[in-house]
């Protein structure tokens, strides 16, 4: 969205962000899609622009907020606490 509220870009169901957590670290987004993947987004105001992405969590509702910590995430879904190093 633009900083007055005008929606720029949308993803539609593909991939499906429906609950996930997202966070904002040194410009690129740390995004899951509220089931099992982690994305790594470039967040620029013309388009969707995944640069990667994995499958980190069970299959369920994760949608649980996602804290960044010396390098590290944390992610949780409802079985199991995941912590990823995505940083050097």
């Amino acid at each position: 969205m633009s900083m007055d509220g005008q929606v720029k870009w949308k993803t539609g169901q593909q991939p499906p962000f429906v609950r996930g957590g997202s966070i904002l670290a040194d410009g690129l987004m740390l995004v899951t899609d509220g089931n099992t993947k982690l994305y790594l987004i470039e967040p620029t105001p013309g388009a969707f622009k995944p640069l990667a992405s994995a499958v980190i969590l069970e299959a369920g509702d994760n949608w649980a907020p996602l804290a960044l910590v010396d390098g590290k995430l944390l992610a949780r879904g409802q079985k199991e606490l995941k912590v990823l190093q995505v940083a050097q």
